[in-house]
């Protein structure tokens, strides 16, 4: 009787083996058509027989696939970490990200570069998170980028990063050498034209500056912040007529933020006025006043009024 039910009992146990097997193959099918839906199905059936952490892993990268992220991060931080993969580790880290939640992005970044430290996508990511106003750490973000570049002084996403760290932490001489390597490596993005026209421009360069910002309107027309700068740097440079063209493009694209159009028209009122041009200056501080008041601005306004009569 004994030898029986143990026999029974072995054979029913291969039986739920071999099901959750099959399910899992189900799961693992789907998952190859990118259908996370019904692999959903199959995986959630087969941790009911076992719920380890590979099935735990199965289901939240389906989560992640769906953008479930917090679902996604809810079950793999329930898993021993020396158990998770390093897709599972990216997983966490830019579901973090998603959802807005810097600390624990920071945090999971950092797990995952202690095992896997050249990981460069994962480097620049975190740079970059670090850079950002929600974090505010550009130190950190230059020595893990200038540890990494001990080791490869080649990799293009952590030499981007840096430049970036170098700029947020107003390293602008070293952020302009950065982003000039980049340059001569031919890579030769809006941003990184942008910023090396704005480097040049807090070192006081303008000429420079107004090169690089103009290359950066070239590449892309309808970014309407470039437009902006440029305008400002050619305002410094006394070239009113050109700093009014390029800030009543940006004023196009920008509408309708009310912060954005105040500043603007501010500078353009400025621009006019360096040209003589009272009543367009008069105008366009009188659009400015619309977005925001100022009593700065409208007491200047009402000097060239009366000087105009």
């Amino acid at each position: 009787m004994f030898l029986l039910l143990a026999g029974i009992l072995l054979s029913h146990l291969g039986i739920s083996a071999g099901n959750r097997m099959s399910l899992m193959a189900s799961g693992d099918s789907c998952v190859s058509h990118y259908d996370y839906f019904h692999a959903l199905q199959y995986y959630r059936q087969a941790q009911k027989q076992l719920n380890d952490f590979q099935i735990q892993t199965k289901i939240a990268d389906c989560y992640y696939c769906r953008s479930d992220f917090k679902s996604c991060t809810d079950l793999l931080k329930k898993i021993d970490e020396d158990s998770l993969s390093h897709d599972a580790f990216r997983e966490i880290f830019y579901s973090y990200g998603a959802m807005k939640q810097s600390g624990s992005q920071v945090y999971w970044g950092n797990q995952l570069l202690s095992r896997y430290p050249m990981d460069s996508k994962i480097l620049a990511d975190l740079m970059h998170v670090y850079s950002t106003d929600d974090v505010l750490q550009p130190q950190n973000a230059i020595e893990v980028g200038l540890k990494y570049c001990k080791t490869d002084s080649e990799n293009i996403d952590v030499n981007r990063a840096l430049a970036e760290a170098y700029f947020t932490n107003r390293d602008f001489n070293s952020s302009l050498g950065q982003y000039q390597r980049l340059l001569q490596e031919r890579d030769t993005t809006y941003s990184g034209l942008y910023h090396i026209g704005l480097c040049y421009q807090y070192l006081d360069q303008m000429d420079s500056a107004r090169v690089y910002l103009q290359a950066a309107v070239s590449r892309y027309p309808t970014y309407p912040v470039a437009y902006y700068m440029l305008g400002v740097v050619e305002n410094r440079l006394g070239d009113f007529s050109e700093s009014c063209t390029s800030l009543e493009k940006a004023a196009k694209l920008y509408l309708p933020d009310p912060t954005l159009m105040y500043i603007i028209y501010k500078c353009l009122g400025q621009s006019y006025a360096g040209q003589q041009k009272n009543s367009q200056a008069i105008d366009s501080w009188t659009t400015a006043l619309k977005y925001q008041d100022d009593p700065d601005l409208r007491s200047k306004m009402e000097e060239l009024q009366q000087s105009n009569k």
